[in-house]
């Protein structure tokens, strides 16, 4: 079965989901961002593909 990745990626500052080397957004929130990936996802299953989807937050600051 074909696989498609996904990834929720901070970029610059907003956040955006990545598929094949393109990036799609910018969305208002981390929440925002996951559910498009995640409406994409359950589409490209429902077409038959193995999905995976990266949610790739930024590191909990140092204190």
């Amino acid at each position: 079965m074909p696989q498609i990745e996904y990834s929720v990626n901070l970029v610059d500052g907003v956040w955006k989901v990545g598929l094949n080397d393109k990036s799609f957004g910018p969305y208002s929130s981390l929440d925002a961002a996951v559910m498009a990936a995640s409406r994409a996802a359950h589409k490209a299953e429902a077409q038959g593909y193995d999905v995976m989807l990266h949610v790739n937050s930024p590191p909990a600051p140092r204190i």
